[in-house]
């Protein structure tokens, strides 16, 4: 296996992050959310326990309900969120209510489940958006209820309403890793241009900045590898199946198949087994989110590497940061970067440890 280095994360050479004037108006945005967490803290602190003793049902016992929003629960990756935000919710006594829409695609939907979720007298509300325009509706409501809004598995930006904090690994910079872990991969194994062929999620923030990155960093670390194809694969382990025999099947000459997630990669490698190739010997899967299933495949070289981005402890600091705001009073990072480390046999018994682990650092936004 390519030895899995310690790798930076890159963002795209144009930064827009430092363009004039879009990063003073996010601060400025920002400045005002931490002012009504510090400044105001005390109010804020107080208006919570108010809430707790003179709310309703679980909230009049005391004990403070959260309210995690994914897209859908048809992915490992968004269960293993909540499973980690639940561990860490029960040990601080507090109710998580972990709702989604039906479809991963379902906009309106994610935004009317965020509205149901605000009249039930919850304390804070963590919401990983289908969309970052469609789900402004939702997060306004938030904002005139008085409800704390943190986003996770993103560190972008919304256009408008207010948000406490963004929580998430940067997205681009780990499509760069595995795009040099794609070009170490195909050094190691004589083969300099390599072809591949790209499996992206639904289209939308989250799928642009996994191909992007991607792509970005295979022209910059390996440009004589080839990308000879993407399409959309949903998401979905099925759906990467259908897409990557067709794709195999048209192009004999792939080599590589680097999915937007892990699903999607799993996908690949079932649809290139069933066509005779041998994974890790003449074809390798690649996806990202780090998920329990994708460790014990790739353990048992049924896929190759992914992005681990931990995401069960990120569900875990999602409930650290809402206490530090509902309980502590404290002020929190605008953007909180969670880490990410590409994982492979080499690497992935370690992972599972739980010691390749870094603590989550304050970072600047990613722009789709």
């Amino acid at each position: 296996m390519f030895p899995v280095a310690s790798i930076p994360c890159i963002r795209r050479p144009t930064d827009l992050w430092h363009a004039s004037g879009v990063k003073e108006r996010i601060m400025n945005k920002a400045a005002i959310v931490r002012w009504g967490l510090g400044a105001a803290g005390v109010i804020l602190f107080a208006a919570v326990i108010a809430l707790l003793w003179e709310g309703g049902g679980e909230q009049s016992t005391g004990k403070i309900r959260v309210a995690i929003v994914p897209p859908g629960f048809g992915s490992p990756f968004h269960v293993a969120i909540k499973e980690g935000a639940v561990r860490e919710a029960e040990l601080l006594g507090w109710a998580v209510d972990a709702v989604a829409a039906e479809k991963e695609d379902d906009f309106s939907g994610q935004v009317s489940v965020v509205e149901q979720e605000l009249q039930k007298g919850i304390s804070a509300i963590a919401i990983n958006p289908i969309d970052v325009k469609a789900i402004v509706t939702a997060v306004k409501s938030a904002n005139k209820r008085g409800i704390p809004v943190f986003m996770h598995n993103t560190i972008t930006p919304l256009d408008d309403g207010e948000v406490t904090e963004f929580i998430g690994y940067d997205q681009w910079g780990g499509a760069v890793q595995l795009a040099r872990y794609t070009c170490g991969l195909f050094a190691q194994n004589g083969n300099p241009d390599g072809k591949v062929y790209i499996l992206m999620g639904i289209p939308g923030f989250h799928a642009n900045r996994r191909t992007q990155g991607y792509e970005w960093g295979i022209a910059q670390y390996c440009p004589k590898v080839e990308i000879i194809g993407k399409q959309t694969a949903e998401w979905d382990r099925t759906k990467a199946v259908e897409v990557a025999t067709a794709a195999l099947q048209q192009h004999p000459e792939i080599d590589l198949f680097y999915g937007n997630s892990d699903e999607m990669g799993i996908g690949a490698c079932i649809a290139a087994k069933k066509l005779g190739r041998t994974v890790n010997a003449d074809i390798w899967c690649i996806g990202i989110d780090g998920n329990p299933v994708t460790l014990d495949m790739i353990q048992g070289g049924e896929i190759t590497a992914t992005l681990g981005v931990y995401p069960d402890l990120i569900g875990a600091t999602v409930i650290r940061q809402m206490k530090k705001v509902l309980i502590d009073g404290r002020v929190v990072p605008y953007i909180l970067v969670t880490p990410s480390i590409v994982v492979d046999k080499g690497n992935v018994d370690a992972y599972k440890s739980g010691s390749t682990w870094t603590a989550p650092v304050e970072g600047e936004p990613e722009f789709d």
